[in-house]
């Protein structure tokens, strides 16, 4: 079965409920530095090019990237997680608060490093990529120490989105004692998994990987359309989801549901630049979507039509409400 779309003021209407939802992000934040500029000449000193830098810009990346497109799609959001006491600490909260994205639950860890890439970009091309960060996960008493916090306050929002980018601040303990709180106060939860942490999160409402994670659960390549389906079927049941969505870049999505039923999503991008981010946007817009009421179905078809719309730009991009709307046009 393939889904098309949803008509504009069908999307309309759903986009405009997004700003009475609330909702917590909790996962691996990150900080995203972009220097942009031009190359003319290659360096005497080795064979790599000069970028002459004319711009720089920082955003927020990871979890902090989930947050920032919920809240660029009108969404109340709270970002759990943990940075460290560093300029690139620093510079998450001053984004954070210029997104008016509640810092509550963020801690802070004097003796980790804030992780952070820096990506230099030349004519749209994206040259050399440098990572910052701690090889030592968080401290537990301070994961714990937020994990109690948000326990306590999580009747105030409409869902969590957990983004785990294998960073340490999610936790398999930890996942089912959260996922199974918000279960019993019928919260929807949604996970984007980091490989090899997919069974932390059985009984969750919906987890969205792409192909090559999906892949990793059975630790082999999936080629054939068919195998593929039958393992779609298989990982949504073990993990007792409510719904699986795999991600496929240039071939849709496909949403995994009860009874063997499998719906197929065309990809709507036609120009696409830079997938950096398209799964944050993803699963912001899919919890925004089901938080105000959507079905299932329609809510998958907005993400869809968001990732769509972020593609089209170089780096980590934000989707906006403007946007979403005009892309229904």
């Amino acid at each position: 079965m393939s889904a098309t779309g949803l008509s504009h003021e069908q999307a309309h209407t759903y986009i405009d409920k997004f700003g009475s939802a609330q909702i917590l992000v909790i996962g691996d934040i990150m900080l995203d530095r972009y220097f942009w500029g031009e190359v003319d000449r290659i360096s005497p000193e080795a064979p790599v090019p000069v970028v002459r830098v004319n711009r720089r810009s920082t955003r927020l990346g990871g979890a902090g990237n989930v947050a920032a497109n919920l809240r660029g799609v009108g969404v109340k959001v709270a970002l759990a997680g943990v940075i460290g006491d560093d300029r690139a600490g620093d510079s998450v909260r001053e984004l954070l608060a210029s997104l008016q994205i509640s810092a509550e639950h963020l801690i802070t860890d004097g003796d980790r490093e804030t992780t952070e890439k820096v990506r230099i970009i030349a004519q749209s091309q994206q040259v050399v990529r440098a990572d910052f960060e701690a090889d030592s996960r968080p401290v537990d008493d301070i994961v714990e120490g937020m994990l109690l916090d948000i326990a306590a306050n999580s009747n105030r929002y409409d869902a969590l989105i957990i983004s785990d980018y294998g960073k340490g601040v999610i936790r398999e303990h930890a996942m089912r004692e959260l996922i199974n709180g918000w279960r019993r106060m019928n919260r929807p939860i949604l996970v984007d998994p980091h490989v090899g942490h997919f069974r932390w999160y059985r009984n969750a409402s919906i987890v969205t990987p792409n192909t090559k994670e999906a892949a990793s659960y059975f630790g082999s390549t999936i080629r054939r359309e068919e195998l593929f389906t039958r393992l779609g079927f298989q990982m949504r049941e073990e993990l007792e989801l409510e719904a699986l969505l795999i991600t496929r870049g240039e071939e849709g999505m496909s949403l995994f549901l009860e009874n063997n039923e499998r719906i197929h999503i065309p990809t709507v991008a036609k120009e696409v630049y830079d997938v950096t981010g398209a799964g944050d946007t993803v699963i912001s817009v899919l919890g925004a979507a089901i938080a105000c009421g959507a079905p299932l179905l329609d809510a998958v078809v907005l993400a869809n039509r968001a990732a769509g719309e972020v593609v089209k730009e170089v780096g980590t991009t934000v989707i906006t409400r403007n946007k979403l709307v005009t892309a229904f046009s």
